[in-house]
């Protein structure tokens, strides 16, 4: 009589979930890993222009133009490059801008064909002019690649990733430059080596990257649903980009006045640091190059660390809000103390470490920030994170102005230093406005706590 209460289950049928459970491809990284490639050559090219600077004969106010001109043709073309993002995808269009890039990068060096004075001037600023407008599209689209192929809350983490990557990038740019320029015998050829760089990323880029995983046959199922888990709303198509609530959003104020105070000051290391080390300070090449490069050293420990900090307080603490807040609103304000350091440290040593404490404490803030325009932008994370570098780069034009300007003979020179540092604390309580928990999508669409 028992038996009949047992229902027998055949073999096949027990083996058949076993068959069902698929392990996710992890395809996720290696889109990363290419990211954070071009993460790396963005920067080599930035800090091997900067590196080159001293080398052109132009006097410190001439360079604060030059550079000035270049963050405002990248703040200016920001947002435009990721609306287009967000709109046609990243293949293409990233490709597109890294050539032109790297091929800008390289014909700085027919500056040595003009006459000295006036032409080259000309010349550069035209020149940077350009590739500022070609650059402005590459974080913007970075940020809208990690929005499409990261999970929610493995975006931190990735970003600082990205953002470790190009402070690699600025870490070697100063060595990598002398050592080329001393191998093929000038700094114009060492320029147009920097420059093969970005070519070599497009031609391993193109052929093989799509832009969603939905597009990529090497992606299952598995994995698109975990990219795809705790989402608002897929990020597929773009709608019309709601202008209206961005502009109502105190979290859109706060991140982009948040970057804007930030890039005010931290964009010096990447145009005036080292003309400022060898013409204000009169270090030696081998000092400059050691002070320059090894702020990126430790930005490079901080966004990795940073990124993951925040994701980890998140599934700690199941916080999204204060997992995004906190390094920022802590690293920031540390890092106001360390500009007011520099106007009574003056030995190399202690001017090298006071430049690393500044820029790790700026670079905790970065996976945080740009995790934070994807889980308030979501299919608009292009939109968002342009419009937010837009203003960073354009506060930080204005900086480069000023700094050029107070490293004239016989200006205070030190007041730069207590500018930078009063941005930096106001950057910091930008953090409070910021609420990742409120993305910019109807309210009966608002993302569900992961």
């Amino acid at each position: 009589m028992s038996d009949t209460n047992i229902t027998s289950t055949p073999a096949s049928a027990v083996e058949q979930p076993n068959r069902m459970v698929q392990k996710p491809t992890r395809v996720r990284y290696q889109v990363l890993a290419i990211g954070c490639a071009l993460a790396v050559v963005t920067y080599i090219h930035r800090v091997g222009f900067s590196r080159a600077l001293p080398d052109l004969g132009l006097t410190s106010e001439q360079a604060g133009w030059v550079m000035a001109l270049f963050q405002l043709a990248y703040g200016a073309f920001e947002m435009p490059c990721g609306l287009l993002g967000d709109r046609l995808g990243t293949r293409h269009l990233l490709t597109l801008l890294v050539l032109g890039s790297s091929l800008l990068t390289g014909c700085v060096a027919l500056a040595v064909l003009l006459p000295a004075g006036g032409a080259v001037l000309a010349f550069l600023l035209f020149n940077r002019f350009v590739f500022g407008m070609f650059q402005a599209g590459t974080f913007p689209l970075l940020s809208r690649m990690m929005t499409d192929w990261i999970p929610l809350r493995e975006r931190a983490s990735a970003q600082g990733l990205i953002w470790m990557a190009s402070r690699g990038g600025g870490l070697v740019a100063p060595f990598l430059f002398t050592a080329l320029a001393g191998v093929v015998g000038s700094w114009e050829t060492a320029l147009w080596l920097l420059a093969l760089l970005g070519v070599l990323w497009c031609a391993a880029f193109w052929p093989w990257f799509r832009n969603r995983p939905e597009e990529t046959p090497n992606v299952n199922a598995a994995e698109r649903e975990h990219i795809l888990a705790g989402r608002a709303t897929k990020p597929l198509g773009h709608g019309v980009v709601p202008w209206g609530a961005m502009l109502r959003s105190p979290s859109v104020w706060g991140l982009c006045l948040m970057y804007g105070c930030g890039g005010f000051a931290a964009n010096f290391y990447v145009t005036l640091l080292s003309t400022y080390l060898r013409k204000t300070l009169q270090f030696p090449d081998d000092q400059t190059d050691w002070i320059a490069g090894l702020p990126f050293a430790c930005g490079m420990a901080a966004c990795v660390g940073g990124g993951f900090l925040s994701d980890g307080i998140i599934r700690r603490w199941n916080n999204r809000k204060w997992g995004r807040r906190i390094n920022g609103l802590i690293g920031l304000t540390l890092g106001a103390f360390g500009w007011l350091s520099l106007i009574w440290v003056h030995s190399p040593w202690a001017v090298g470490f006071a430049f690393c404490f500044i820029f790790f404490c700026n670079d905790l803030n970065m996976g945080p920030a740009w995790a934070a325009c994807a889980d308030i932008g979501e299919k608009y994370a292009g939109t968002l994170g342009g419009t937010m570098n837009m203003i960073g780069a354009i506060l930080g034009a204005v900086g480069n102005l000023i700094a050029g300007h107070l490293f004239l003979p016989g200006q205070p020179a030190d007041l730069l230093f207590v500018i930078y540092a009063g941005s930096f604390f106001l950057a910091g309580m930008c953090w409070f406005l910021v609420d990742v928990t409120k993305p910019l999508t109807d309210k009966n669409q608002e993302a569900p706590t992961p």
